[in-house]
């Protein structure tokens, strides 16, 4: 039931294709046609989900594999999640770009 709940407010979220576009085009110099900014958007949509789960999976480790954690998740868990995944997929350091806001992560 948790679990359709979840699966529920993700069918439901989206990112803005407005804030996506403008990303976008901060690191490319380039205006991104429609189409790209939703796949990218989706791809993003799909990536925050991925990190969400993970964080799940790493706070009921942390709990002793309790059933049912009813603390929200933590800072620390997203970033062990990104680590996870970062290792799981072998991406890339990201080297040739940097943000001039400082990593959340």
């Amino acid at each position: 039931d948790e679990q359709l709940d979840r699966y529920e407010m993700y069918r439901r979220s989206a990112f803005s294709k407005v804030a996506i576009k403008r990303l976008m085009h901060s690191i490319t110099g380039t205006v991104p046609s429609s189409n790209v900014v939703i796949a990218m958007a989706g791809i993003a949509k799909v990536f925050v989900g991925e990190i969400i789960e993970e964080a799940l999976e790493v706070q009921h480790q942390e709990n002793n594999n309790e059933h049912k954690s009813t603390t929200p998740l933590e800072p620390k868990h997203l970033r062990e999640a990104y680590r996870r995944i970062n290792h799981q997929y072998h991406c890339p350091q990201r080297k040739t770009w940097k943000s001039k806001r400082k990593s959340r992560f």
